[in-house]
């Protein structure tokens, strides 16, 4: 076994011991030996006979991660975030990994807060409760009162929580290149992929500062809104390793209603914020399961929890909103051709049959009640019949389907009744009006002239360059004379540029005649059309008198 000999520290080759046979005890033992792994010279006997194959389910699985400890605990975690990678059932099993640990001593989080910020806790707050609120494997939270009688919440990191956590994801590392060496059918998973996400993303969760620029962001995102709050950060009593921000005191969203709170409301309010988040904003809470989401005293939504959050370029809004729209409107080829130009494709697409599937899928989750119709069993069949045809959907996809569905778990404890595709409708329209309108489209238009620009003073040179390189591989021009070279490539440059302004006329005329307030603007539009048609119209005769299509 090769990549074993990577592993040189005594502490590893016990600690990897100790994860296969966790896994085997777990009901995993089969996956190790078609690994190779059951004995080695190295490991020993982890299997001391033939592993018959147990009913290794989610549960189990989950089971195996808590006993693991911290760092597959937060692998756990963050797979529930990603519906194109693992099966629906692992992700609801993975959504309830307990994060709790016995908590490190009081005088462990003194020495690494005063090493960190060179402050006592005497000197920084007037009061510190030593018992911590919340200890987890990543840090604990403490309870405590600045000198001006700011309550806060100060988050302090595990000490040596680094590199334990380093040394088992290059145990990780070593696993998954094994796991695709052996088993074909994972290689569609991509497992040292999944390991170097993992790593990006725990790397971000252990530098503090990260999430308090995030929470900073949120603030910013939403400051005019009166039900939406997020957590004030103290700079000065934060850095990598502690977070000392505004202690929100509140409870849970989905134990809200017994505090006298309206579901219903609360259910509407946390969908609107979500959406907000993705498709306004292009910043989210990639994980707003209950834990994360409070209600406070005065009726707010807070958010808590910071550090995973999702990023979404403009163009990725544009796809999802539209593909949301095609679903709510029940317009399944849309849906088809808006899936198909998102998804990844690892092999050659069979594009009926694939169609075939998504229109079935869609027809037999929209042919019954609105009531009855749920986003994440709906995500959940979309995504596995697109696996079937090899096809996966990227990461920031994955993560906006996942913030979506768990706040219609949340919205669905809230409210039974509740429709996520209903409720979202309004809002989602006016997303789309905002993001169509004439300014923002005249934004646009001015983007495409200055690239059509650059791409029209890029042209030339590339063909010439393209004519040289031509006739470096064996294809002469030389019996052509070169006026007649530069004859032929500004005719193919003067039909692109012909070819892009009509398209930019037509453009513009479309969108000046649907957002047309007066009738100047409507006859400003049919100039920009007839303009269009002209320049049109010239490129096609111009074609057809040199015979050349």
């Amino acid at each position: 076994m090769g990549v074993l000999s990577l592993i040189a520290r005594v502490q590893d080759i016990q600690r990897l011991r100790q994860i296969l046979k966790v896994f085997a005890k777990y009901g995993y033992g089969h996956v190790i030996e078609r690994m190779g792994l059951q004995s080695s010279r190295l490991l020993g006997v982890i299997l001391p006979q033939p592993s018959i194959k147990s009913p290794s389910d989610p549960e189990q699985l989950r089971r195996a991660f808590e006993e693991l400890g911290p760092t597959f605990v937060k692998l756990g975690q963050v797979l529930s975030t990603r519906p194109d990678l693992i099966p629906h059932t692992y992700i609801e099993e993975f959504s309830k990994l307990q994060d709790k640990v016995s908590p490190f001593p009081l005088e462990e989080a003194r020495e690494t807060f005063e090493k960190e910020l060179g402050y006592s806790f005497e000197e920084a707050f007037l009061e510190f409760d030593s018992t911590p609120i919340a200890s987890a494997s990543l840090s604990q939270v403490y309870r405590a009162t600045l000198k001006d009688g700011t309550r806060v919440a100060v988050k302090i990191q595990r000490p040596g929580i680094k590199p334990l956590i380093k040394s088992d994801i290059d145990l990780l590392y070593i696993l998954a290149r094994i796991a695709e060496t052996s088993i074909p059918e994972l290689k569609l998973y991509n497992p040292v992929k999944i390991i170097r996400e993992f790593e990006r993303a725990i790397e971000k969760e252990l530098d503090f500062t990260i999430e308090a620029a995030n929470a900073e962001r949120f603030r910013r995102n939403f400051h005019s809104s009166s039900d939406i709050c997020f957590p004030k950060v103290h700079d000065r009593f934060s850095s990598k390793r502690i977070l000392t921000m505004d202690f929100i005191d509140g409870v849970k969203i989905t134990e809200a209603s017994l505090s006298g709170y309206d579901p219903r409301e609360l259910a509407r309010c946390g969908l609107r914020t979500v959406i907000q988040m993705i498709f306004r904003d292009g910043f989210f809470h990639a994980d707003p399961h209950p834990g994360n989401v409070i209600v406070t005293k005065d009726g707010r939504l807070a958010y808590l929890d910071l550090g995973l959050v999702g990023r979404v370029s403009e163009a990725t809004r544009d796809k999802m909103l539209m593909l949301l729209l095609a679903i709510i409107r029940e317009d399944f080829e849309e849906v088809t051709r808006i899936f198909y130009k998102i998804g990844i494709k690892e092999d050659r697409v069979d594009m009926e049959e694939f169609r075939s599937d998504v229109v079935d899928i869609c027809e037999r989750h929209f042919g019954k009640p609105l009531k009855f119709i749920e986003l994440g069993t709906f995500i959940k069949d979309l995504l596995e019949g697109a696996l079937r045809h090899r096809i996966r959907i990227p990461h920031e996809y994955a993560l906006m389907c996942k913030a979506l569905i768990t706040m219609e778990g949340v919205g669905k404890k809230l409210d039974p009744d509740i429709n996520i595709f209903k409720e979202s409708y309004p809002y989602l329209i006016d997303i789309f009006k905002k993001r169509y309108s004439l300014n923002r489209l005249s934004k646009d238009l001015l983007t495409a002239f200055v690239t059509v620009s650059q791409l029209l003073q890029e042209i030339p040179p590339q063909l010439k360059e393209t004519i040289n390189n031509i006739e470096r591989g064996g294809v002469k021009t030389n019996d052509i004379p070169e006026h007649k070279k530069i004859f032929t490539l500004e005719r193919i440059v003067n039909r692109v540029i012909i070819a892009l302004l009509t398209c930019l006329c037509i453009a513009v005329s479309i969108i000046l005649f649907v957002f047309s307030k007066s009738l100047w603007m409507v006859s400003f539009s049919v100039v920009w059309l007839l303009t269009g048609f002209l320049l049109g119209t010239w490129l096609i005769i111009s074609i057809l008198k040199s015979r050349n299509f």
